[in-house]
C-alpha cells in the first residue's frame, strides 16, 4: 500500500476564496498543498503524465503548471516551513519521551504510595503492642524519605521540561502560521503569473 506524504499549509478559509486551492504534486506519494484534501485525487490525474507539477483552480477553472522555474520557486518557499515541520516533529519526539519517562515515575510513586501505606499500618500496629521501633525501622524510615524526595526533585524535573517544551511548541505555532502566510502570498503570485504567461494550462 503507497502511502502520501501531504503538507497541509493552510485552510481553504486562507485563500482568494472558499472554492480555490493549489497542490504542489511532487510524486505519486508527496505533495503541498492548501485547500481542500479531497483535491488530492483530482491533482494527481495528471501524474500520468509525469510528477513534478503545480495544480490550481482559480475561478472554478483548474490548471496545471509544468514550468521547472516555477515549480523551484514554490520549492524553494516552502522549503523553512518543511524545516520547521521536521524540528516540530523531533520536539514531538521528546515530548513523547517525557511522557514515557512520567509514566514510568508515577509508577514508582503509586508504588512508594503503597509501600507507605503498608509501613504506617505495620507501625500502627506496633504501636498498639507497646513495641519500639528498631534501628532497622529507623535505617528504612530515612530510606524511604531519600526516595520520596528523589521522586520529587524527578516530577520537577519533568514538569519544567514539559513546560520548555510548551513554551517552544507555542512558539514554533506561531512562526509556522507565520511562514504559512508567506507561502500563500508566494504560491499566489506565482499562479498569477503563469496565468499571465501561459505557463498555466487549463485541465477542465
Amino acid at each position: 500500500m503507497k502511502t502520501l506524504a501531504c503538507a497541509l499549509l493552510l485552510s481553504s478559509a486562507a485563500l482568494a476564496t472558499p472554492d480555490d486551492a493549489w497542490i504542489l504534486v511532487r510524486d505519486e506519494n508527496k505533495v503541498t498543498m492548501a485547500g481542500d484534501t479531497r483535491d488530492i485525487a483530482a491533482a494527481r490525474k495528471y501524474l500520468k503524465e509525469g510528477p513534478g507539477y503545480l495544480w490550481f483552480r482559480r475561478d472554478g477553472w483548474t490548471y496545471v503548471v509544468r514550468d521547472g522555474a516555477v515549480l523551484k520557486e514554490i520549492e524553494e518557499a516552502s522549503a523553512p516551513q518543511e524545516e520547521l515541520g521536521s524540528e516540530q516533529s523531533r520536539l514531538g519526539q521528546r515530548q513523547s519521551e517525557l511522557g514515557q519517562q512520567q509514566s514510568k515515575l508515577g509508577r514508582q510513586q503509586g508504588e512508594f504510595g503503597r509501600k507507605q501505606a503498608r509501613r504506617a499500618l505495620e507501625q500502627a500496629r506496633r504501636d498498639l503492642d507497646g513495641e519500639k521501633g528498631s534501628a532497622e525501622d529507623r535505617g528504612e524510615q530515612r530510606e524511604m524519605e531519600k526516595l520520596q524526595n528523589y521522586l520529587g526533585k524527578m516530577q520537577e524535573t519533568l514538569g519544567r521540561e514539559q513546560e520548555k517544551i510548551g513554551r517552544e511548541q507555542e512558539k514554533m505555532g506561531r512562526e509556522q502560521q507565520r511562514l504559512a502566510k508567506e507561502m500563500q502570498r508566494k504560491v499566489e503570485q506565482v499562479i498569477e503569473g503563469s496565468l499571465k504567461n501561459g505557463t498555466a494550462k487549463r485541465v477542465d
